[in-house]
């Protein structure tokens, strides 16, 4: 009714409401963390105090803090080393069912540059820069990395990081090998064996997914089943053109053949950011994948309670 379409905070399909609601009889909804708290009252009080904030990343959670923070009438400077906000939703731009994500991190940006959040792009946060701004508060939502372990052949031409397949697709050939089958894994594989490639998943556990939702998992795993191709209990050792060479549970050796791989063994929190600039304000709040890799979710509440306890 307002003309406003691009500022609708939009579903991101993710099944987080339903799943919560099935283990813990509560209700969470990844992009609205006063959902089912509306007693609490819907809208965000304005500080006593105005101070000055700084929030490092520009993920979910730190886009989420950082407005947040704005709308207590804080004064706000945002840190992002990369030239595009987002943080780790940017790799869902290439899977066409996850798009919501990605759109996620535009209408995030668009709150904070409207609240008047000052973005600096391409600007590593050090301990130098942040102590310079002397801010009375510090949010650190530095995200976290892939973790690529070095087994022989994992640097290959033949290799892409699943977090990177947005800007390296077009090497992807037509037999693929998913090294990983946590639900970054097992969606890339769905995607690709979508655009009509071949692909086996191969995971060291004896199952699929459990860092997936309890309602998402089930359905995912049924849309794999007969699409893909699914070996677990192997445990990749090395990496050639021909494919991953893997150790079985009885440690027996087992090639599966692929030309490409996508190296999908997760994330690793990005603790030496944290380490570095802990002490740079008087009041400091980890939030996100760099306090402990876990969900979207959780790095969305996160930034927004983080910013009302300022």
């Amino acid at each position: 009714m307002a003309n406003e379409d691009e500022d609708i905070v939009r579903c991101l399909r993710c099944f987080t409401c339903m799943a919560e609601r099935a283990a813990t009889a509560t209700r969470r909804c990844t992009v609205n963390p006063l959902i089912g708290r509306e007693i609490e009252g819907c809208e965000i009080a304005k500080a006593p105090v105005p101070k000055k904030v700084v929030v490092v990343g520009g993920g979910p959670g730190g886009l989420k803090a950082a407005h947040t923070a704005a709308m207590r009438g804080h004064q706000v400077i945002l840190f992002e080393k990369e030239s595009e906000l987002g943080g780790i939703l940017k790799s869902e731009q290439a899977i066409p069912f996850k798009k919501e994500m990605y759109e996620l991190s535009h209408t995030f940006a668009r709150q904070c540059y409207k609240a008047g959040v000052d973005i600096r792009l391409n600007t590593k946060a050090t301990k130098e820069l942040v102590e310079k701004e002397q801010p009375d508060a510090l949010i650190i939502a530095a995200g976290s990395r892939p973790l690529v372990p070095e087994i022989e052949g994992i640097h290959g031409d033949n290799v892409v990081i699943v977090n990177q397949y947005y800007l390296e697709k077009d090497k992807v050939q037509d037999e693929v090998v998913v090294l990983g089958g946590g639900l970054a894994g097992c969606e890339a594989s769905i995607h690709l064996a979508h655009e009509g490639k071949k692909v086996t998943v191969v995971e060291m556990r004896d199952e699929l997914a459990p860092d997936a939702n309890v309602r998402h998992r089930p359905l995912m795993l049924q849309e794999m089943d007969g699409l893909v191709e699914i070996r677990t209990g192997l445990r990749g050792v090395r990496i050639t053109e021909n494919g991953v060479e893997c150790m079985d549970q009885e440690d027996h050796k087992v090639t599966v053949p692929g030309k490409t791989v996508i190296c999908a063994l997760g994330q690793r929190s990005r603790t030496d950011v944290v380490d570095e600039l802990r002490d740079c304000a008087p009041y400091v709040c980890t939030i996100g994948d760099c306090a402990k890799v876990a969900t979207i979710t959780n790095a969305v509440y996160q930034g927004y309670h983080a910013a009302l306890d300022i």
